[in-house]
């Protein structure tokens, strides 16, 4: 039943043994066979998912070590790894075809490699990063602004950078490998068809941030999962097949802070209107400057709700109207202005805006220190919003620029004219007038109907404009001068454990968790997801002691190249 060409294989093989030639073997996946759930019916044939079998080499390597406790959660970028000395070498100055990667957990002993249990460490989720010799992993500044809306409420992220400045279009300089399968994530298949791959130029670090929870019951020996601990809001129901500690519930350890968020109006009326007095006039004195008086009238000639009249004296009056009216917000007014500082820069931002003057006069007033230059970035959150920006160097110097991601930029036409720039006491006081509408898209617009201004501004440590030595992010409130401002209800923002909160829950017909009422979108009724899981916590309530036993392993990762 041999055939012919199987009869040449066996005598070939046999020659070579005798002769004492070693044929090598076919290296083999890492985690065995991987199945595809979802096969192309029209193939006509099984996908391959042996890396060997379809001529692919590898190597291996291992993340620093993790070490945890019961309940704890795991989740930080690691120090760098060095990758394996011979491919560092073989790929100098070289491109490498990724062709695919598998992934482990991992005890390293003695005889060798011993794969954790699911359910001892469960990995959430993990971010690799392969680094070539001219890129580098940095941890840049963000804001907590920023951090609403990504990175799970970190304001600081991770950037790749590069100091190739003509790179191959047809390679990198870095690669990065993420999966969030959870309890998959082992033999789920992370290759690629024939003819494609990741391109990394002469490869040298290998980095990872893993997000890790320890599930594992020390005080069970047996095998297989059986629960421990869990704390009060735990979802999962009664002798479950897995943890309730893989869907981070929030416990009595867990810290929230939340406060009201409040906005104005110059224009139309509040989204969310201001409904009592009380909350009116602690919302208009937040806001500032204290009102000068308090009172509650039911009047058609100002618009309902909760109104501050901000007049040139300086005097500021807090008014809630009961009355039903149809005026509307800043009606009549004709300036609007608004002030922020920033303590951490000894910055000062006061804007001016008056729609009598042709094509609308901005005068813009900053303070800061005198002997280092400061600086303003419009509509931003962060540099990596590449804002326009106003920079006054110590020299007294007056530039525009559209700034880069963490770098100067490039400086702008001038468009502000220097009305003036004086010096008292260490402060420079610089005050500066322009049109509304920016002289290019990278100058920012004024629009006297918009209320709300995110700000950046930053300081540095010597005179010509360099790295900051403070930074700072602020929000410019606008008032109209001498005509009614509607204070409203902006929502709630907050913290969890320092970290700032955020759910974007749309409305219908995007989405249905606004109107199902879902305690996920709202930080008082949030009881558990990432924003309860992060690095150290530990996922148990204050009455359940922390158990000190460790378990500690690796990561361990197999990438596949040609």
């Amino acid at each position: 039943g041999t055939s012919v060409l199987g009869l040449v294989d066996m005598v070939i093989t046999a020659v070579l043994a005798l002769a004492g030639i070693a044929l090598a073997a076919t290296p083999m996946n890492m985690n065995g066979e991987y199945l595809i759930a979802n096969p192309n019916p029209s193939a006509g044939a099984t996908f391959p998912t042996e890396y060997g079998a379809r001529g692919a080499e590898y190597f291996d390597v291992y993340s620093p070590e993790i070490q945890t406790v019961y309940a704890e959660v795991y989740w930080t970028m690691m120090d760098n790894v060095p990758l394996p000395a011979d491919i560092v070498s073989r790929f100098a100055n070289k491109t490498m075809a990724i062709v695919g990667y598998e992934a482990d957990q991992v005890f390293r002993t003695p005889q060798g490699d011993v794969s954790v249990p699911i359910y001892w460490a469960y990995n959430h989720h993990y971010e690799v990063y392969m680094l070539g010799k001219n890129a580098k992993l940095e941890q840049v500044e963000g804001s907590i602004e920023t951090a609403m809306g990504m990175n799970h409420g970190a304001a600081n992220y991770w950037k790749i950078s590069t100091s190739n400045t003509d790179p191959d279009p047809e390679t990198r300089d870095a690669q990065f490998f993420s999966e969030g399968n959870g309890g998959e994530y082992r033999k789920s298949f992370h290759g690629y068809p024939a003819g494609f791959a990741q391109l990394i130029y002469s490869p040298e670090i290998f980095r990872i941030q893993p997000m890790q929870i320890d599930t594992h019951n020390r005080d069970y020996n047996g095998t297989g999962f059986k629960p421990w601990l869990l704390p009060k809001s735990s979802a999962a129901p009664p002798n479950a097949s897995y943890s309730g500690l893989l869907e981070c519930p929030c416990t009595t350890r867990t810290v929230k802070n939340w406060s009201t968020v409040y906005t104005t109006a110059t224009s139309g009326t509040c989204p969310t209107p201001l409904t009592n007095a009380t909350e009116c006039f602690e919302a208009i004195a937040k806001l500032g400057p204290a009102p000068s008086t308090s009172k509650i009238v039911s009047s058609r000639a100002i618009p309902s709700g909760c109104v501050l009249f901000n007049h040139a004296n300086g005097t500021v009056d807090a008014i809630f109207n009961t009355g039903s009216s149809p005026a509307t917000c800043g009606s009549g007014g004709s300036v609007f202005s608004g002030r922020v500082s920033s303590s951490m820069t000894a910055i000062t931002i006061d804007l001016a805006l008056d729609t009598t003057v042709p094509g609308g006069l901005a005068t813009i007033t900053l303070t800061g220190p005198s002997a280092v230059w400061f600086g303003v970035g419009f509509n931003a959150n962060l540099m990596a919003d590449l804002p326009y920006s106003i920079i006054v160097d110590g020299y007294g110097n007056v530039t525009e620029r559209k700034l880069g991601d963490h770098d100067p930029g490039s400086q702008l036409k001038t468009q502000v004219v220097v009305k003036s720039n004086t010096v008292s006491k260490g402060v420079r006081t610089v005050v500066l007038t322009r049109a509304f509408h920016g002289l290019t898209a990278d100058h920012y617009t004024f629009d006297p109907t918009v209320t709300s201004i995110p700000m950046i501004n930053a300081a540095g440590s010597g005179p010509a404009l360099a790295f900051h030595k403070t930074r700072a992010t602020a929000t410019l409130g606008m008032t109209a001068l001498d005509a009614a401002t509607c204070v409203c209800d902006g929502g709630t923002k907050g913290t969890i454990n320092g970290l700032a909160f955020s759910k974007n829950c749309a409305p219908e017909p995007t989405g249905d968790l606004l109107e199902q009422k879902n305690p996920t979108c709202w930080i008082q009724t949030y009881q558990g997801g990432l924003s309860c899981c992060h690095h150290r916590d530990l996922l148990l309530d204050a009455d359940q002691p922390r158990d000190n036993r460790t378990d500690s392993y690796h990561m361990k990762f197999r990438f596949w190249f040609q």
